[in-house]
């Protein structure tokens, strides 16, 4: 492993747009499926949220030890009253496939295992082939409709007013198990 997972810094933030910009272009491809534009694809989680998230501890990177040390991804949370919904995830594409995203996941479990929380919540595309199996082997498992929490209701709500339609989106979670000191697993039904 040639990276690490730390909170960010102030001077982290001016980094993320161009990570979330690049990260998008892997979902070109799947815009008819999707129904999106590529103009979606460049709606970003805005400079804004993320000092804030930065401020409350909601927002982490991947550096990888260059000189200087350089930023290859990032994730940011927002809370929810029984844990954490992701906001956003991403690794520049030159460093996928190495284990840098589900460290950043690992991060947030983490955090909410120390924080008491019980539950980390995403919203994924459906017709994806890699998105829902990578958060499956972390141990995330589909939420239906019926068992939507009124915060991912209205997640959902919002996410769709925006062109992300239900059919093609998924709500996850992981039910974080309290088994001790180690990082817990997601719970399996």
């Amino acid at each position: 492993m040639n990276y690490f997972i730390r909170l960010a810094q102030s001077s982290d933030v001016e980094y993320l747009p161009a990570i979330e910009k690049a990260a998008a272009q892997r979902y070109l491809a799947y815009l008819p499926q999707l129904g999106l534009t590529p103009n979606q694809l460049q709606d970003i989680v805005s400079v804004d949220f993320l000092y804030q998230a930065l401020r409350q501890h909601h927002l982490w990177v991947a550096v990888w030890p260059t000189v200087p040390p350089t930023i290859v991804g990032f994730i940011v949370v927002d809370r929810l009253p029984d844990g954490y919904f992701i906001i956003e995830l991403d690794v520049l594409p030159t460093y996928g496939r190495r284990g840098i995203g589900s460290a950043l996941i690992r991060q947030v479990l983490q955090s909410a295992w120390v924080q008491g929380l019980t539950t980390v919540t995403l919203t994924t595309f459906r017709h994806v082939p890699w998105t829902m199996p990578f958060y499956q082997r972390l141990g995330f498992e589909i939420v239906v409709p019926e068992d939507y929490t009124p915060n991912i209701r209205t997640i959902v709500d919002h996410e769709e007013r925006h062109g992300f339609s239900r059919q093609v989106r998924a709500v996850m979670q992981c039910q974080i198990l309290r088994l001790g000191p180690s990082l817990p697993p997601c719970s399996q039904s």
